[in-house]
């Protein structure tokens, strides 16, 4: 991948001849790879001036701005792969930039959320809500108000969410209901809607990539010709028109999620308030999306036992379920706040009124 210098007015000019040319052929937005290391420049004694530079910063403003100018509606999404510890988000905040004068900051319109797509993997792993919990928190705290999140589970160049979580369907419906249930602008990389896993086990990128299959058949729907290489284990069951048969599927988890989505003002644009369970629970992720005129609280059991207790200070005469992965009672009303009851691995959703 060549290394262009920035710095070079002539090449400055050519990134935004071609963000023009796409742009006016009617791409709503671009992808940013390698964001954080644009411009290096040597200068910073703490990282060696390779990444996160204010140079870097600088370029992002003047790129935005001209992206801006062209088409306002279009988005910038940045890879700003960061390292899994407390200061990730807070580099992850500084990419959007200011947002005094430009909503949603001046910088890059969107960032990929690779912290909080660490966390949900390893709270589910480790059936822990504390890792998961903490990082909604840091976002709380260290996001500038007003932008847009861009979270995941994972992409292409990670091994599958399935690999990760060993295929095992209770972890996956989880972590898809928290996916399209926290703030932001969701992404979801083909496939992971079935449940789909790597090619082989080698970490190639290649055998992350594997066709989609549609069907269960010996080209899978994919094409009439040859595939460009082969299905990844599973695909006579892990395809869309199996799964599309069973209620009960991964697919028909993450439609109905898609939809309580777009059902929901709350779950699209609302504000992001965490709710401790009463008595703790260390299994359980609960909080409240909330926009004018809508509430819903969102409740996870990311462990594999059944769960009882409360959310308090949740103050509300009725509920009405929005989705439920579990078969569970739902809530029941008490002095001290709404009575849970959660299956293990479950995931459910109300709106209150």
């Amino acid at each position: 991948m060549p290394d262009l210098n920035h710095l070079n007015p002539e090449v400055r000019a050519r990134m935004k001849e071609l963000a023009k040319f796409w742009l006016t052929r009617g791409v709503d937005g671009l992808r940013v790879d390698g964001s954080r290391y644009l411009i290096e420049t040597g200068s910073n004694k703490l990282n060696g001036g390779q990444r996160d530079t204010p140079e870097t910063h600088a370029y992002w403003r003047e790129f935005s701005a001209y992206v801006r100018s062209i088409k306002p509606s279009a988005v910038i999404v940045g890879e700003n792969w960061v390292p899994l510890k407390r200061s990730d988000t807070a580099i992850l905040a500084s990419y959007y930039g200011s947002t005094k004068q430009i909503p949603g900051g001046d910088e890059l319109s969107m960032n990929f959320n690779f912290p909080l797509s660490g966390r949900i993997i390893g709270g589910l792993k480790d059936g822990r809500a504390e890792p998961i919990v903490d990082k909604l928190k840091d976002m709380i705290e260290l996001y500038p108000p007003g932008v847009i999140d861009a979270p995941f589970l994972t992409n292409h160049d990670m091994s599958r969410i399935a690999n990760e979580l060993v295929g095992h369907r209770g972890r996956l419906g989880v972590a898809a209901a928290i996916l399209l249930t926290v703030p932001g602008s969701p992404y979801i990389y083909y496939g992971e809607e079935l449940g789909l896993k790597d090619g082989k086990t080698d970490h190639e990128d290649r055998h992350k990539r594997t066709p989609m299959p549609w069907t269960g058949g010996p080209k899978g729907g994919f094409t009439t010709g040859t595939p460009w290489y082969g299905f990844a284990p599973d695909h006579g069951r892990l395809n869309v028109a199996s799964e599309l048969r069973d209620r009960r599927s991964l697919l028909n988890w993450y439609k109905a999620l898609i939809a309580a989505r777009k059902a929901s003002r709350a779950l699209r644009e609302g504000t992001l308030t965490l709710l401790p369970a009463a008595p703790p629970q260390p299994t359980i992720v609960a909080y409240l999306r909330e926009v004018a005129g809508e509430r819903v609280l969102i409740v996870h059991n990311v462990g594999t036992k059944a769960v009882k207790g409360f959310v308090p200070g949740i103050a509300s005469q009725q509920i009405l379920e929005l989705l439920y992965s579990g078969s569970a009672h739902p809530p029941r009303r008490t002095p001290a706040g709404w009575a849970l009851d959660l299956p293990p691995l479950s995931s459910a959703a109300w709106r209150l009124l």
